[in-house]
Formats: C-alpha cells, sequence, structure tokens
C-alpha cells in the first residue's frame, strides 16, 4: 500500500474514533475494509477519488463469489461511511458506495456442534495440557480448557470472555455477571463442570499467570487492568479475542473439527433448546434484545424430526 493510502487511513481512522464516535470493534471492521479497498484499487492501477459504481460493485463481487448476505450487507456499511469520509475530505464529489444493491436476504441458520463434538473439542484441550511436559504449556491448556468450556456452558461471545473480571463471578450461587453488546448486563448460570473447572483454574492457575505480570512494572491501563481480568495470558497479561480466536483455530484443526468459537454459542442455545428450556429463557441467557434473535436456534435436525414423526405419528408405522 502507497503512501498516500496509509496517510487516508490514518486520517479515516482519526475521523471514525472522534467525529463519528464508533465503537472499537466497528472501527476496526470499517479500517479493515477501507484497506482491502485500497490495496484492490493500487493493484488495478485506479484511484479512489475517481472510481465508478461499477468498479466498486465488480470489486465486492470478486472479493469472494461465496459471501453471504450478512457479509456482504457489512462490507456495503463499510463502503458507505469511507466514501462519506471521502466526500467530507473533497477527495469525492459523490458517495457511490450509497447505490450499491442490497444483497438478498436469505435464512440464516447458525452451525451449531452436536453434544459429542463440543465434548470432544474439550476434552481434547484438556488432554493436550495433562500429556505437555511444560509446566508452562500446562498452565495455559487448562486455561484454554475454562475458557472454552465457559463460552459453551455459559452461551458467552468471545468479547464476553475475554472481558471477564475475577469479581463477575460468584462462587456461592454459581453465577457470572456479563457485559454484552452495548454493555447490557445479565446474570448467567454456571454448571457444575464448569464452575468447578473455574473454581480450580482460580485457585491454582491464575496465580501463577499473575505473578508473571508482577514481576514487571505495569504502565499502561491495559496492563493494570490485568490484575482483574479474570483470564490471562502467559505473562499475566490480560487477553485479546484475536489470541484466543487463533488458539482455539489450532486446536480444533488437530482433531478434523471445523467450527468458529461462536459455534460453542450456537451450540449452547440449540441444547437448551432441544432438551426443554423455554425460548423466552434463552433469549435473557444470551443477552438477545430481540427475541426474533433467539428463534433461528428453533430449527431443528432433519434426521431428529423424521426421528420423531416415525415414532409418534402412527400411520407412519408400516403395517404387514
Amino acid at each position: 500500500m502507497n503512501r498516500n493510502a496509509e496517510t487516508l487511513l490514518e486520517d479515516y481512522s482519526g475521523y471514525l474514533e472522534n467525529e463519528a464516535r464508533l465503537s472499537h470493534g466497528t472501527v476496526e471492521v470499517y479500517m479493515r475494509e477501507a484497506g482491502f479497498l485500497l490495496e484492490h484499487l493500487e493493484k488495478a492501477s485506479l484511484d479512489v477519488s475517481s472510481i465508478t459504481l461499477s468498479d466498486l460493485d465488480g470489486y465486492i463481487r470478486n472479493r469472494d463469489r461465496n459471501l453471504d448476505a450478512r457479509t456482504i450487507s457489512r462490507i456495503n456499511s463499510s463502503l458507505r461511511s469511507f466514501f462519506s469520509f471521502l466526500v467530507k475530505e473533497g477527495i469525492r464529489k459523490d458517495n457511490i458506495a450509497l447505490l450499491l444493491d442490497k444483497p438478498r436476504n436469505r435464512e440464516y441458520l447458525p452451525h451449531a456442534l452436536g453434544e459429542e463434538e463440543v465434548d470432544s473439542i474439550l476434552e481434547h484441550i484438556k488432554q493436550k495440557g495433562s500429556e505437555s511436559d511444560s509446566a508452562e504449556d500446562r498452565l495455559l491448556f487448562f486455561r484454554d480448557y475454562v475458557f472454552f468450556e465457559l463460552i459453551y456452558s455459559c452461551g458467552l461471545r468471545i468479547s464476553e470472555a475475554v472481558s471477564l473480571k475475577v469479581s463477575d463471578y460468584n462462587a456461592e450461587e454459581k453465577t457470572l455477571i456479563v457485559f454484552g453488546k452495548r454493555s447490557k448486563e445479565r446474570m448467567v448460570f454456571v454448571g457444575q463442570i464448569a464452575s468447578q473447572a473455574l473454581e480450580e483454574y482460580l485457585d491454582n492457575v491464575r496465580p501463577l499467570l499473575s505473578a508473571n505480570n508482577r514481576r514487571k512494572m505495569r504502565k499502561t491501563a491495559k496492563e493494570r487492568a490485568s490484575t482483574d481480568a479474570l483470564f490471562l495470558g502467559r505473562r499475566g497479561e490480560m487477553l485479546t479475542r484475536q489470541a484466543m480466536h487463533k488458539r482455539y483455530h489450532q486446536l480444533v484443526s488437530e482433531i478434523g473439527i471445523e467450527a468458529t468459537v461462536h459455534a460453542l454459542r450456537h451450540s449452547y442455545a440449540t441444547h437448551l433448546l432441544k432438551n426443554g428450556a423455554n425460548i423466552r429463557q434463552v433469549q435473557m441467557l444470551l443477552g438477545h434484545a430481540d427475541i426474533k434473535t433467539t428463534q433461528i436456534y428453533t430449527h431443528l435436525d432433519t434426521d431428529d424430526l423424521l426421528s420423531t414423526f416415525d415414532r409418534y405419528f402412527p400411520l407412519s408405522q408400516k403395517k404387514d
């Protein structure tokens, strides 16, 4: 990326943070998409000040032919913001991104893992720790196991898990206070397996990781926050979403399962509903503002549906 593009991105970052006042997560997405576009234009010898709607539409279509409607909507939103900034700076006279076609909405069904698959993932992570020759690795693998066990057992988003503080856990009541999107607070219950693992982590693992932090001078706010963070890195620092995403994918790839971290949250919701939980209760546990979001989990696996039909519908039984 040339110097002009880098300067433009720096100015855009300042605009998003100081004028648009967007959340950190949204700024990350918008900056990433603007960077992708400028890299593409540089390779194609095009200038952002003069590209046409056709150029922009072709760029999106060629990004990945398997992009889903949600991803395209996110890209379009990012580009509308970027071109609005370009107009404000006098680099362009028009916001061509406003004219991009809206993607066709398709029903989104989240990918949920089976209970055996979830068990395989968690057991694999736990086993890695017990088999490691390194004391430090044993600590980190056990931390990973508790981290992902808690995501599944409490239906957490990964951003919620890395933001947890020690004081958010009530050991007596086996509950967690979680701060979700837009800092909305909710209480979730921690099951027996997860609570036992969490308390072992708090007693035997976290103190050792925290000690690594105390060996150095803490000068930044992020380093000071590490003293309260529930989950810590090898040097006692607060974890990041990116690091735990990478950690998770490395671990699950070793057992041949393809699933995102968020699939654990999807699985939590799906398994609750399949075992008889009320959809309103699941809505509260997930922290969904709109029950329509929770209703996507009411889909049933075709095999389960057919099995139920065969078992209970009298006319489905074959007669001799």
